[in-house]
């Protein structure tokens, strides 16, 4: 409702508002003009006011108009995805992702504040992760049990369930992941009412619904006077509903998230979080959630497809074999009549009755005599020529409740092109018991912007008999008894044309499908696509192509990790210690220079650059050699104001230049001069690879001694080699990052040495070792807002041998009393940590 001033054009109206978690700006067209804005835009500008018809650069500046023109020039509203800039500085401060998209005549900006933007490699590898983990599920209970686990332990999030909607419209809650302390919804129903067609309308075009705070009062969004209200339908920050929010605080839920499923174009289901504190996903995050929705929508349509196409295939060889018999007969009825029993295979059923030629004929369990007429004309009444079913006759036939044992529900199937010859197929009555979410017979409320689905509370659970009904008619025997009704009115000749289209259109959307999927993919990838777009090289294999592809990204991964925990860079020295680490038992490395602090740019790049040049020293210069020896040094150039980094191989066979540029060539000559507006100089000397980066000043700073990451980690003390085989080991995980813990456990379970017990939280792990004393353990020193310090020392105290894995560049974190306790640096290779595992066990 728009809220105007008593005089017309006297002053901005408010129209409805918008959560405050970010702030809008709705300008024209041409995005040229600001034509509202929310009430806390000014602000967040850093500007006193703000007035309709302002420009939009002087407001944000040229380059952020810039920025926010090429990405909606570049975009298309397919799914009315918004368009995106990441990272967006303003020029009064204030760094924000901001989204943009179309409503009417104007163009909508809503700018959240940027979060972890150095994280958005690893939002990548998450969002891989993901869709790695259900690609290959083929079975649905499977698949939904995964997603509601993934979401659970990614987006932590306190409770996470998993809906199917019914033909019908009711819901249910197929799968469901919940902290131990919550009582499960799994199982229960919904009745259609509980979401209004005007919601299901608004979760088909809008898949993603953030909720971050239903306690914050919304921010209103002032317009003109005279202007209609703002369409905030599609906005991502658009208020709740109160009435939205009285329900989600009814059941205790502070924060909420729903991401729709769609399947061929119809709202198929949900994918629901709720919490119980406030919580707010970043522009990163909600990208993850629904581009793994999406691709969740296309698996499962893939999944439905397969399934039918099953079935189709079935049906297709049951009236092949039908027609075969049929191609010599003259007396068509005699032979359909003849022949029912073997065309009921088509579809679970009880039994059916056939109307040809003015004639009954039953087979199985079906309707007493005196009762077919009246079923005769509901068919004429209800089907015609079109294929019709119920699960509920006596809804229709009151009648029909005194014989739901032989027939509860029916399907029939027109077998003319004429009203008058029709398959009847029946189904008895099945006794359930549901569980519902709320009354079955619950009138949908008056206003349901934001949608009522859902359990009300956590007490509110009605139990409800169902009697005199069947089992209801799946889409797929729905499709099955339209090919056979099909095959039954051509009978000759046409049902080869059709298996051959069904066929063809079979692969045509199958081929769409992988389409679709192979360009959603590249799309979520592009940030990467530099580094897996390299081609093999001729002289190695695939598998050390991906192997070295895995480097590359795990030095990435590294340079990211430490910028983020390190205030956003990180030491020189640590990048350095932590790439050449694997390396010093083979060779004589050193590493000379002052204590540098890097820009999180700097060290990105350096990590990539560090990388290449010890992967090719390991394949063919001094890293190779026993006796071989590399030199780093870096020093201050106060004229040029740049460090001049020198990587210098030595004890080496001579190396030249090859005609071939490979991906380390480019990225050092071109890479690091375009990233960082440095030089590089590459000399292949008798002796070894010389390589001098100059890099710029202004990339580097001293690093002070409170910086993380100050000194590198102590070397671990030396481990025997493993002297027999260990079997059946008791390994105890704790990690509080669900997706490395589950590559973990995968890893050491494949090594065969025993089974992982993970947990995440001291209080588990605590719990877990009283009840069994582990053999071993691997401790993630940082877990949130604890850390596993103490559980270190129980183990100790029980003689428990144990591993710290950490993220941190140094063990500032780590009591002196524990600094004997090997470590193993993240992101860490999880076959190596079973390995490591093995070493200590033996």
């Amino acid at each position: 409702m728009v809220i105007s001033h008593d005089r017309p054009g006297s002053a901005p109206m408010m129209a409805e508002g918008i959560q405050p978690h970010g702030w809008l700006l709705a300008c024209d067209g041409r995005l040229e003009r600001i034509l509202r804005w929310s009430a806390d835009a000014p602000a967040r500008l850093g500007v006193t006011t703000l007035t309709a018809g302002m420009s939009l650069r002087d407001v944000i500046g040229r380059e952020a108009t810039h920025n926010i023109r090429n990405a909606l020039a570049t975009h298309r509203e397919a799914h009315r995805r918004p368009a995106l800039v990441f990272g967006q500085e303003l020029p009064r401060g204030g760094c924000y992702d901001v989204a943009i998209h179309t409503a009417g005549g104007e163009i909508m900006l809503e700018w959240e504040p940027a979060v972890g933007v150095e994280r958005d490699g690893a939002y990548l590898s998450l969002l891989r992760t993901m869709i790695d983990r259900i690609r290959e599920i083929s079975e649905f209970g499977q698949l939904f049990r995964t997603v509601v686990r993934l979401f659970a332990g990614v987006l932590r999030y306190d409770r996470v369930m998993l809906y199917r909607f019914a033909t019908d419209g009711s819901g249910k809650v197929e799968a469901e992941h919940h902290g131990p302390d919550l009582e499960s919804f799994l199982g229960q129903h919904f009745p259609a009412s509980d979401m209004p067609a005007p919601t299901r309308r608004l979760y088909s075009t809008n898949l993603i619904r953030i909720i971050a705070d239903i306690s914050a009062p919304p921010v209103p969004v002032i317009s003109p006077p005279g202007m209609a209200p703002p369409d905030l339908s599609h906005s991502h920050l658009r208020q709740v509903a109160p009435s939205h929010c009285e329900y989600l605080r009814g059941m205790g839920v502070q924060a909420s998230l729903s991401v729709s499923l769609m399947v061929d174009g119809k709202l198929w289901g949900m994918i629901a979080c709720h919490h119980y504190s406030a919580r707010v996903l970043n522009m990163s995050e909600r990208i993850v959630a629904r581009m793994f929705g999406e691709f969740l929508s296309l698996q499962i349509t893939n999944l439905l497809r397969t399934k039918r196409l099953a079935m189709t295939r079935q049906t297709h060889a049951l009236i092949e074999t039908f027609l075969k018999g049929a191609a010599p007969v003259a007396d068509m009825p005699a032979y359909l009549m003849t022949h029912l029993k073997e065309m009921l295979t088509f579809v679970q059923c009880d039994g059916a009755a056939l109307w040809v030629g003015g004639r009954w004929t039953y087979s199985g369990a079906h309707p007493p005599a005196d009762a077919m007429n009246s079923l005769l004309e509901l068919a004429r009444t209800q089907a015609g020529t079109q294929i019709w079913h119920t699960s509920r006759l006596s809804a229709l036939i009151p009648d029909a409740a005194r014989y739901v044992a032989q027939a509860a529900g029916m399907m029939i199937v027109p077998i003319s092109s004429q009203p008058g010859d029709y398959l009847l197929v029946f189904r008895r009555e099945v006794v359930r018991t549901l569980k519902w979410g709320v009354a079955p017979h619950a009138s949908a409320p008056a206003t349901a912007e934001d949608g009522y689905f859902g359990p009300r509370n956590n007490i509110e659970i009605w139990t409800q008999q169902v009697t005199r009904e069947s089992l209801p008619w799946a889409a797929e025997e729905m499709e099955a008894a339209t090919l056979v009704r099909s095959a039954l009115i051509e009978v000759m000749g046409a049902y080869h044309q059709l298996q051959l289209r069904e066929r063809a259109t079979a692969d045509l959307r199958q081929r769409m499908l992988n389409e679709e999927l192979n360009h959603r993919v590249k799309n979520i990838l592009s940030v990467v696509q530099s580094l897996v777009s390299q081609p093999i090289t001729p002289d190695s294999t695939a598998d050390e192509h991906v192997e070295r592809l895995r480097g590359r990204i795990r030095a990435l991964a590294l340079a990211h990790d430490q910028a983020v925990r390190s205030e956003g860079g990180g030491l020189l020295r640590a990048l350095l210690d932590a790439e050449l680490a694997p390396y010093r038992e083979r060779s004589f490395i050193t590493c000379t220079g002052p204590r540098i602090w890097l820009t999180g740019q700097a060290l990105s790049v350096l990590a990539l650059v560090v990388h290449e040049l010890a992967t090719n020293a390991v394949k063919y210069g001094a890293l190779q050699q026993p006796r071989g020896r590399l030199d780093l040094n870096w020093a201050y150039d106060t004229a040029r104001d740049e460090w001049r980094i020198t990587w210098h191989e030595t004890g080496c066979h001579t190396v030249s230049a090859t005609r071939r540029r490979g991906f380390g060539s480019v990225l050092i000559q071109r890479g690091f001069p375009h990233e960082l507006g440095g030089t590089t100089q590459v000399d292949f000397r008798p002796t070894g690879l010389h390589v001098t980066l100059n890099l710029p000043g202004r990339h580097v700073s001293t690093a002070p001694a409170t910086r993380i990451g100050a000194e590198p980690d102590p070397a671990p003390p030396p481990v025997p080699a493993m002297e027999k085989k260990v079997r059946n080991a008791d390994i105890l995980l704790v990690e509080d990052q669900f997706l490395i813990a589950m590559e973990a456990e995968q890893a050491i379970e494949e090594t065969r040495i025993g089974k992982v017990r993970t947990v995440a939280s001291v209080y588990e792990a605590l719990k877990a070792i009283n009840t069994r004393v582990p053999d071993v353990a691997i401790l993630d020193v940082n877990l949130g807002g604890e850390n596993s310090i103490a559980i270190a020392r129980a183990l100790r105290e029980r003689g428990v041998p144990f591993i710290f894995a950490t993220g941190y560049a140094d063990r500032t974190l780590i009591p002196a009393d524990l600094h004997d306790v090997p470590m193993e640096r993240k992101p860490y290779c999880a076959t190596a940590l079973a390995e490591k595992i093995c070493r200590i066990l033996s």
